[in-house]
């Protein structure tokens, strides 16, 4: 049966895969080439409804391999913003939109103009923030010697005099630096990846978590990152944060981001029949009919994933994945991969008898 099929698509598909993976008897090197060239080609696959987070999780687990298992927050930001640096952030139209630039480097929007005139530009623009400033915090100052607080507090928010509208409050009362406080943040764009931050610190889930994937908001990517690369004790709105982040993209068709959400949440492995599950086989839809949704790719990514994931020091299985590894190996044996098919029954059988509860 191996030679007769030898050249069928589904056994080069399956004999590529270095299944079954073992912290024991495979060499992460071989996992990190294999996710490697996976995420190459999702990216050249026009056919893909969300290429670059489908890239996502296979980047993912390139980084838990070569981490041993390992990662926090700040890790996973630097993926995310990994050729995702700048955001525009919407509401006006492109050339005009507020821009956040995380690498500090030139927006390349704006039209080429000679270095003569981009100095004389930024630097006549430069002279009139100045004399502003100096201006208003004069006006503000004023204001101060007269003995007038509140009118200079108003000033310097109205003028985005922060710094001083800040120091000044929190030496009035508990209320007036609140409302300073809230003002400030509600002066940013409602999708700056800094409003989110600075609701998350609040206590509250951020707006982001309901509005991302939307074309009109921008990039989720920065949002998540803000909230992986800033968590607080407050670990239950932060979990839920980010699970109503992938719930939120999951219904805008972005499947594979919203398995992204739900691994960064740690949302464990549910079945296939209960249709409420977030999560069975990554990148795989378990609303559709079992055969589709239980596909070769699904099963062999889930699986690098909990490779990945055993290299850390806690001993890792996904119980309910298990079932799933025993179709692969069924399937192995029906293209005649028996000794590869047996393997995995080895492997299979070993974590049942660790966890019964598989």
């Amino acid at each position: 049966m191996e030679i007769v099929m030898q050249h069928s698509s589904e056994q080069e598909e399956m004999r590529a895969f270095p299944g079954p993976l073992t912290k024991d008897d495979t060499h992460k090197v071989d996992v990190i080439n294999y996710a490697q060239n996976k995420a190459t080609r999702c990216s050249q696959n026009d056919a893909l409804i969300d290429k670059e987070s489908a890239r996502l999780l296979w980047d993912f687990v390139v980084l838990l391999c070569r981490q041993n298992g390992t990662v926090v927050g700040t890790d996973i930001a630097e993926l995310l913003l990994q050729d995702h640096k700048t955001v525009w952030l919407p509401g006006k139209s492109p050339n005009e939109a507020n821009l956040i630039d995380f690498t500090n480097e030139a927006v390349e929007h704006m039209p080429e103009e000679s270095g003569e005139a981009q100095l004389s530009f930024l630097t006549d623009s430069l002279i009139a923030t100045i004399d502003s400033l100096e201006k208003e915090t004069e006006r503000f100052r004023e204001l101060l010697l007269y003995g007038r607080k509140k009118d200079a507090l108003e000033s310097a928010m109205k003028h985005g005099l922060w710094g001083h509208a800040l120091l000044l409050a929190s030496k009035m009362d508990s209320r007036t630096h609140a409302r300073v406080m809230t003002r400030f943040a509600n002066s940013l764009p409602i999708n700056d990846p800094l409003q989110t931050v600075y609701q998350l610190m609040s206590g509250r889930m951020p707006a982001a978590s309901t509005c991302c994937g939307d074309e009109k908001w921008g990039d989720w990517r920065p949002h998540l990152a803000m909230v992986l690369s800033n968590l607080t004790n407050n670990m239950d709105v932060e979990s839920r944060t980010i699970i109503t982040m992938g719930d939120t993209l999951a219904s805008k068709g972005l499947l594979d981001a919203a398995h992204f959400c739900y691994l960064m949440a740690q949302e464990g492995f549910g079945v296939y029949t209960k249709k409420t599950t977030k999560l069975v086989l990554i990148g795989a839809n378990h609303s559709l009919p079992f055969l589709k949704f239980a596909s070769n790719e699904a099963i062999q990514r889930t699986e690098t994933y909990e490779y990945a994931q055993s290299l850390g020091t806690q001993p890792c299985s996904l119980p309910n994945f298990q079932v799933f590894k025993f179709l692969y190996a069924c399937r192995l044996a029906e293209v005649g991969l028996i000794a590869q098919a047996f393997h995995y029954c080895e492997v299979i059988s070993k974590a049942i008898l660790t966890n019964p509860s598989c």
